[in-house]
């Protein structure tokens, strides 16, 4: 039994996967923090809590980076009276409002950042490492230094963030930015006369929107964003003929097969793939790239 409130709070942060540095600390002031995480990169602060130590003790965290949130009380509800209950709800109220204009604050910062990066990065090299060992030309993305910068967008065309990519295929989103709903316009921008693909990651919408010119095809960043992606754009074009392309793996199979069902689209499944395609062919830049290469080898 743990007597200490400051430390059952953070026992239950770690018990929701809210994980604090070690060198982090709760201020015990009833006041919305930003703290790092366990696995934040310097600089970095993933965290948010509000923890209030007037009896009932009581707090709130989360980590905008995982998802990972909770709501804590130091005493069991049904020991609570009723003024405590009252105060509780209060808490729980405005936490939550101060959490949601945090996390607000953020997405404004990190879309006025990416704005200043993308304003200042120059086109792409067509010779950049990246590209050329996906077989892809620059199309939308410029370059950073050695990195490749794409801009991530909603579906009005405005800017909420950027993905980076350096030589070697290393991909990191612009800090603090919302990825929700907003996608790498690859393949063209999305409109209600033309069939729209999602895939997960941008060279694989390059290679589909090569393959199929008759789509547009955006990049949902990853796996887990393909619900929010196809959602949204089902709810903005009811009609749309809408195609949900997942990457060959596990995961992308799970979360490809939620998000077309969810925005009752159709789903691209690599169930009739060749059965002497290597294992490391796991998405559709992969696939394109190993039949070119069986090409290559019958013609020689």
């Amino acid at each position: 039994m743990v007597n200490n409130p400051l430390v059952a709070f953070q026992e239950a942060m770690r018990a929701s996967g809210v994980f604090l540095a070690a060198d982090s600390h709760i201020t015990p002031d009833g006041q919305l923090h930003r703290a790092r995480a366990a696995d934040d990169k310097a600089g970095a602060l993933s965290l948010w809590y509000n923890f209030h130590p007037d009896a009932p003790a009581s707090g709130a965290a989360g980590n905008w980076r995982t998802g990972a949130r909770l709501t804590w009380c130091g005493k069991r509800l049904s020991a609570l009276t009723a003024s405590e209950r009252a105060e509780i709800a209060r808490r729980i109220t405005e936490d939550r409002k101060r959490a949601q204009e945090a996390t607000e604050s953020r997405h404004r910062d990190a879309a006025a950042k990416a704005a200043r990066i993308w304003a200042q990065s120059a086109p792409a090299s067509p010779r950049h490492p990246y590209l050329e060992r996906k077989g892809i030309a620059p199309g939308i993305a410029r370059q950073s230094g050695a990195s490749l910068v794409l801009p991530v967008v909603d579906f009005t065309g405005t800017l909420h963030g950027l993905q980076f990519i350096d030589e070697q295929g290393g991909k990191l989103f612009i800090s603090g930015m919302s990825k929700q709903g907003h996608f790498v316009p690859s393949g063209g921008t999305p409109s209600p006369d033309r069939p729209l693909w999602i895939a997960e990651g941008h060279a694989t919408a390059c290679t589909l929107s090569a393959l199929q010119p008759g789509a547009v095809v955006i990049a949902a960043c990853d796996a887990g964003n393909l619900l929010s992606v196809a959602t949204e754009a089902r709810k903005r074009w009811s009609g749309i003929d809408l195609v949900v392309c997942p990457d060959f793996d596990a995961i992308g199979r799970q979360k490809g097969q939620e998000a077309a069902l969810a925005a009752r689209a159709r789903i691209v499944k690599p169930d009739k793939l060749p059965a002497d395609m290597p294992t490391s062919c796991t998405d559709w830049n992969d696939w394109s790239a190993w039949r070119q290469s069986q090409r290559q080898g019958v013609a020689s």
